[in-house]
């Protein structure tokens, strides 16, 4: 084999080879303008064990066999819409040979022949930059797994076209589990997804999400805390799915860019096919109205859901989404493990590094896998989600999880609940220059309640329109009202539902970049004890607890560099017996001695005007004003001392 093929234009003739099979072994293969090459079998393409071998096509190379490119480096060079492979064989397929899809062909023009059927195989990626033109059968094959299928960017004006069909597959390992699925293409109906049930195509589990249901009208309207447990762990959705297919033999067609969720009992493989290859979803947008219905009267905390989905048949970058009134969390669903995963790209102009994810067990979710839906929270009553051909790439994300993490340059901890099975849920506190202390849409992500078996739910609390509101993601600000040198702890406190009682642990599976000298998890374990626990030495804390919600036992706090290790010791007070600070709306009281204990607190406003006033009966109190910001005088008096100390409330 030589080193170097050249086949060039002789005259006005073109020059034709014909070959069975073609292995450059890392040399460059180069094909000029009015030249064809003709491949009628065997192995061929960027087959080379060299692992830099290339194809310089202008003109035209026709392969009747298999293509595959084993390179370390795309299989082209100089990519345009000049040189075109024609796909004529009866049966061949299309391989990347690349794990993480990041080696994909770059091809220019495609052309399926009428008769061949060409596979793009499960897990190889391919770009079309020139005209996909589809006679044949163009099919983009699954795996047996929840590994991807083969995916395909189009990038011409124009693609796809032609007068064959193209299939997209994708199997699903879901039996009795929940699927979170979009159509790539246009013109699919619901009955894909239909059971085998007496009820003939009647598919009873195949939902899309109303947005405008009414949350608030499942419990009492009264219940503005969210402090019914039932209310709480009931925020899964299900309420507000709604039956898409509602008459057997009356499919409907499932809109392009809308999500949909199906469950089944046993593991599916559903084929995406169409006759017409203009079928394939390649616009270069996709803008979609996003509904935001106020009705829940609890803050917005229910409002502004909306499922949308992935139209591409390749992975989305979400920091790549154009969004107007939009948070910048993306929520999906994993089916594997139950739960909820959130990343969150930190802003609208992304700053760099503040990308973050949680519970996700195999990297960060921030690409977004083919065929896949995902929640988006509306902000305002009118806004949009426009879904750009640029945010295309590929990716070896499989449904529901990805692997790659952007480079971290803030601090943050993240805490991991799990129970005695080993299931588990996060939480994420971290702080920002462009953060604030209340719920930011930029930066933080709500919680998402699952209500899988027996799955701990762990998050922190933002007071947001004088309602406890649960967040996943909470970003607090490094400034100064908020300093890290400041000598007052920065405190968080964290909601924690059990499913049911027994023992459950606590530990940060992760403290990065941090600049604060200590973190402490503090258990109010009733009204007279607390337990403290320094996260920040790699403690992990073990506790029993019965079933329900609780929002008034567990706390974190940050302690800056020059206070002191101890919590409960002097902060200014006229005695090392009493500790008096503020976090937010927030006061806390802690008592180091039994006998301070049943005093009365009393706040008072800058004007001398009584706010709060209250018993202390335990050695951890917090009392939450609901008053406007500003400075406040926290006065404690018990039988033989009176303790005074002026705070900052916001």
């Amino acid at each position: 084999m030589k080193k170097l093929i050249f086949l060039s234009l002789f005259g006005f003739l073109p020059f034709m080879i014909l070959a069975q099979g073609l292995s450059n072994n890392g040399a460059k293969i180069v094909i000029t303008s009015g030249t064809t090459v003709y491949l009628n079998g065997g192995n061929s393409g960027n087959y080379t064990s060299a692992g830099t071998g290339e194809i310089d096509l202008d003109g035209i190379l026709k392969i009747e066999g298999d293509f595959i490119n084993n390179g370390s480096t795309n299989a082209f060079r100089n990519v345009d819409s000049d040189g075109e492979v024609i796909f004529s064989g009866a049966t061949q397929s299309i391989t990347s040979n690349s794990a993480d899809m990041s080696n994909f062909i770059n091809f220019e023009k495609v052309t399926i022949n009428s008769g061949s059927t060409t596979s793009l195989t499960a897990g190889s990626a391919a770009t079309a930059n020139g005209i996909l033109t589809v006679n044949g059968d163009f099919v983009l094959k699954t795996p047996a797994n929840e590994n991807p299928t083969g995916s395909l960017i189009t990038l011409a004006d124009g693609s796809a076209n032609g007068i064959g069909s193209i299939t997209v597959e994708r199997y699903s390992k879901v039996g009795n589990r929940w699927l979170y699925v979009s159509s790539p293409l246009t013109g699919q109906q619901s009955d894909l997804f239909t059971e085998n049930t007496p009820s003939g195509n009647f598919n009873p589990n195949y939902y899309s999400y109303n947005e405008a249901f009414d949350q608030n009208a499942l419990a009492d309207p009264s219940n503005t805390n969210y402090s019914n447990y039932e209310y709480i762990s009931g925020y899964n959705f299900w309420q507000a799915w709604e039956q898409v297919q509602a008459t057997a033999g009356s499919p409907v067609a499932m809109n392009v860019g809308q999500g949909y969720i199906t469950y089944n009992e046993a593991d599916i493989q559903v084929d995406f096919s169409s006759s017409n290859p203009a079928d394939l979803n390649d616009d270069a947008n996709y803008i979609r109205n996003i509904s935001y219905t106020l009705n829940d009267g609890n803050g917005g905390f229910y409002d502004g859901w909306n499922l949308i989905g992935n139209p591409y048949q390749s992975a989305l970058d979400w920091n790549s989404f154009d969004k107007t009134d939009i948070s910048n969390t993306v929520y999906l669903w994993d089916g594997d493990n139950g739960n909820y995963v959130y990343y969150n790209n930190g802003g609208d102009d992304h700053i760099e590094g503040v990308g973050q994810s949680i519970n996700n067990t195999t990297g960060n979710p921030r690409y977004i896998p083919a065929m896949q839906s995902f929640m988006v929270k509306s902000t305002a009553v009118s806004s949009t989600i426009t879904i750009p051909s640029s945010a295309r790439t590929h990716h070896s994300n499989t449904m529901y999880k990805s692997t790659s993490k952007d480079e971290t340059v803030f601090s943050y901890v993240k805490l991991q609940a799990s129970n005695e099975n080993g299931q588990t849920d996060e939480m994420l506190v971290r702080f920002l220059e462009e953060a604030t202390p209340e719920i930011d849409d930029n930066f933080d992500a709500y919680k998402m309640f699952a209500t899988t078996a027996n799955l701990p739910q762990i998050y922190s609390l933002v007071n947001n329109q004088e309602v406890e509101t649960p967040l996943a993601i909470n970003s607090l600000p490094i400034n100064e009202d908020y300093n890290k040198n400041s000598e007052e702890p920065k405190s968080v406190p964290l909601g924690f539902v059990a499913k049911e009682e027994g023992n459950y642990t606590i530990k940060a599976t992760e403290l990065t970049n941090f600049d604060f000298e200590k973190i402490y998890l503090v258990d109010r374990t009733d009204d007279q004890n607390y337990i403290q626990i320094d996260l920040s030495e790699g403690a992990e804390y073990s506790f029993f607890i019965e079933e329900g919600e609780v929002r008034d036992r567990f706390y974190l706090f940050f302690l800056p560099e020059e206070t002191t290790t101890n919590l409960f010791e002097n902060n200014n007070t006229s005695n090392n017996d009493v500790k008096i600070y503020s976090n937010s709306n927030q006061v806390f009281l802690n008592i180091n001695s039994e006998n301070n204990i049943n005093g009365t607190v009393t706040i008072y406003d800058i004007t001398g005007k009584k706010v709060l006033e209250a018993k202390a009966n335990s050695t951890f109190n917090t009392f939450s004003l609901n008053s406007a910001s500003g400075n406040y005088i926290v006065r404690y008096n018990t039988s033989t001392n009176v303790y005074t100390k002026k705070v900052f409330i916001k």
